[in-house]
């Protein structure tokens, strides 16, 4: 069995369009459980609340005389309210939140600005992202449909 060329399925990071790079990441996870105890008991009985809400926390940078640029671009779109896309390298296209950010800048890296982020995923399911070419068919559709209704009010 041939190796697989890892560089060939990385995929862009970028949130709202806006792209970086990733350093790494970290994956939160797991069930919610609520922990009874009582006086006097030796045993507590954890109840199963359900799925935990996932997190990734990002460690994104970038590089450049026009880092900084990049890094308002890259804090405005974390600050939108609402979820946005999130390209991740190796796991694909989401819809996500940008639940918190912080940036750092060092005096001895002025090329080089680097972003913590810890991302939500709206709902379980992950989106494909959205060609021009899905967009026109909507649209083309849309335009069929909008003038055989119009047609029948004539």
């Amino acid at each position: 069995m041939a190796a697989r060329d890892w560089r060939k399925t990385l995929q862009p990071a970028s949130f709202r369009g806006v792209p970086f790079l990733v350093d790494g990441e970290d994956l939160s996870g797991g069930r919610r459980l609520a922990k009874h105890t009582y006086a006097g008991g030796e045993v507590t009985l954890p109840e199963d609340m359900g799925k935990a809400v996932e997190s990734f926390d990002v460690t994104g940078y970038l590089l450049g005389d026009d880092a900084d640029l990049k890094a308002k671009a890259i804090q405005a779109a974390c600050s939108v309210p609402g979820p946005g896309m999130l390209v991740m390298p190796m796991d694909g296209s989401m819809m996500a939140y940008a639940e918190g950010f912080r940036r750092t800048r060092q005096r001895e890296r002025v090329y080089y600005v680097r972003f913590d982020v810890t991302f939500v995923p709206d709902g379980a399911l992950p989106v494909a992202g959205l060609s021009i070419g899905d967009v026109s068919a909507v649209v083309a559709a849309g335009i069929s449909l909008a003038a055989s209704g119009f047609s029948r009010l004539f």
